[in-house]
């Protein structure tokens, strides 16, 4: 008897709805919404620089449609930053990029108090290392809420050197934290092709990190190999303190979330 080569299907945790409570305009390009709503006990707390997936409106409907337990992905799931979490009130953060046409970000434009959505969540998120008394944050603005929960946990012993790439100058805001840190703030323009291509100038132009400096980066997937090369093979730090994350790709809608640039 040959055994089922079949693979089986990914069982999801149970879908929570959640409504909008506050809508929250932080720069021209960036939106916060606070959602609410009793599905949200026990969902926290999320880890910094973690990820909860959020379930759209299909073209052409009014409202989200929760996922089934089994089965293949919704094509309007989208992978986002749990911001912030609270669990007494049953309140929750996502900051959301205003990137143009698409599901999510139509939404978004267009979502008004009440509105419901689907999530499920949290993941996993970053390991941060305490004793690292410097940490490179790098990444664009999708990574900007990764970045400032990391910025939040951050122990006052370490310093943080933050490199976002934005689409613009007017995107520059103050970020959170307390821990002691320097932002370059990296205006791209519009044209999506040009991705990390700033980020790679600012690094270039930079010395090595001292070592053990622990570096994060979040962008798009093949700007972030192009970095991770670049640090790992050209500014010699070694391969065990650069963590990589492909947050979104050129070309594709709907990118996974495990992206880690290892290949």
């Amino acid at each position: 008897m040959t055994e089922s080569t079949t693979p089986t299907p990914r069982r999801r945790s149970p879908p929570r709805r959640i409504t909008v409570r506050r809508i929250q305009t932080l720069s021209p390009a960036m939106r916060r919404i606070t959602f609410g709503g009793p599905d949200l006990a026990g969902f926290g707390p999320p880890a910094p620089a973690g990820y909860l997936k959020l379930v759209f409106p299909e073209p052409g409907r009014q409202e989200a449609v929760p996922p089934a337990p089994e089965g293949p992905r919704p094509s309007s799931m989208r992978t986002y930053t749990p911001r912030r979490f609270d669990a007494g009130a049953l309140e929750l953060d996502v900051d959301f990029v205003l990137h143009g046409e698409g599901p999510a970000s139509n939404w978004v434009e267009r979502a008004e108090l009440g509105d419901a959505l689907y999530m499920m969540g949290p993941g996993p998120g970053y390991a941060v290392d305490r004793s690292a008394p410097l940490h490179w944050l790098i990444g664009d603005d999708s990574a900007l809420p990764a970045i400032e929960t990391l910025l939040e946990v951050l122990p006052e012993t370490s310093r943080a050197e933050v490199f976002a790439e934005v689409v613009s100058a007017d995107e520059e805001r103050t970020l959170a934290g307390t821990v002691a840190r320097q932002v370059h703030w990296l205006p791209r323009g519009p044209d999506k092709n040009t991705a990390g291509a700033a980020l790679e100038a600012a690094l270039r132009a930079r010395p090595a990190p001292p070592l053990g400096t622990r570096i994060y980066i979040a962008c798009e997937a093949m700007a972030m190999r192009r970095l991770r090369r670049l640090l790992i093979e050209e500014l010699g730090v070694p391969k065990a303190q650069v963590i990589g994350r492909g947050y979104w790709k050129l070309g594709e809608v709907n990118h996974p979330d495990h992206d880690y640039g290892d290949d």
